[in-house]
């Protein structure tokens, strides 16, 4: 089963072009949940730049803490439903950044990192501005729904593991926010998505490593909202090897705590399985403490909570 390769060239192109990427983008959106992207508009040199970044830091300052770390040094008695091998960080980019918080990052990485997550937020906006068009929205719905935006980027690497039938890298989950755009390793896989459907025809499908400038997109539950279901977010998970370790960078382009989300009433769907408007720091808040739990169920807690 081939993930959907989208080529964002076509949407420069003649009406032709265009059409046809916009409907390869919908029905990835629709029937997907997630995809690669090709000719994003995100510097090639920069993707790896950044990953030369994140591999040296984890190096550097991570990779000897995580193996002398209590989960490492006791894997047998580890339990599989209450942690994740991964060693991850994360840094809020918008509406203010918290890179100050990390003194071990040289000031000209920082000016790398804003590059690049400038050019992922513009590569998020055209995105939604594309997913709001397919869904009969105006151009700028998501993107005013989700103001003030907040974006924030996790930095994860998955060490090799002598034990992976003990434990997962990270556990079975949908995201909580909007639009996810991800640096994938190039040689290590282990992500796989659980390919929507009916309940018998749902399919774990597996993330092969990146090829060439790939960036790869998954959508979060509140774009499912906001389309009332036509689009839906993807349950992932991510598996560990005896060999090598894995890299993963994905920047959230979330809605702002403040920002209130609720199904568009243009959007042709169901959207009684749906709460209606609130807070998406309220919704945030009850995912974590429920994020490894049934999407479904969580936003029935969400839609008791406004009665």
């Amino acid at each position: 089963m081939e993930i959907p390769v989208i080529d964002l060239k076509g949407l420069t192109g003649d009406e032709s072009d265009r059409s046809r990427t916009m409907a390869q983008l919908h029905e990835a959106c629709k029937d997907w949940g997630f995809f690669w992207l090709e000719n994003h508009g995100v510097d090639a040199a920069i993707m790896e730049d950044v990953k030369r970044f994140v591999h040296g830091h984890y190096e550097d300052h991570l990779e000897a803490k995580f193996y002398a770390s209590d989960l490492a040094t006791n894997l047998d008695a580890a339990d599989a439903d209450q942690v994740d091998w991964e060693v991850a960080y994360s840094i809020q980019h918008l509406p203010k950044s918290n890179i100050s918080n990390f003194s071990e990052i040289s000031p000209p990485t920082r000016e790398l990192l804003d590059t690049y997550i400038a050019q992922t937020v513009s590569l998020a906006e055209v995105l939604a501005e594309c997913m709001s068009l397919n869904l009969g929205l105006a151009a700028g719905h998501i993107k005013a729904a989700f103001s003030p935006a907040a974006v924030g980027t996790k930095f994860a690497m998955y060490p090799a593991c002598p034990r992976p039938e003990l434990v997962w890298g990270l556990r079975a989950h949908t995201d909580a926010g909007g639009i996810i755009i991800m640096l994938q390793d190039e040689a290590v896989g282990g992500l796989g998505f659980l390919k929507p459907g009916a309940e018998e025809e749902e399919e774990w499908v597996p993330v092969e490593p990146c090829r060439g400038s790939r960036v790869f997109v998954d959508i979060g539950d509140q774009i499912e909202v906001i389309s009332g279901g036509v689009y839906r977010s993807a349950v992932h998970r991510v598996e560990v090897g005896t060999e090598g370790r894995r890299l993963s960078m994905a920047t959230f382009y979330n809605p702002g705590p403040d920002a209130v989300v609720a199904p568009a009433t243009e959007a042709k769907a169901k959207v009684t399985e749906y709460p209606g408007a609130y807070r998406f720091g309220d919704y945030l808040e009850h995912y974590q403490r429920t994020k490894f739990g049934d999407k479904a169920a969580r936003f029935q807690d969400i839609k008791k909570m406004l009665v």
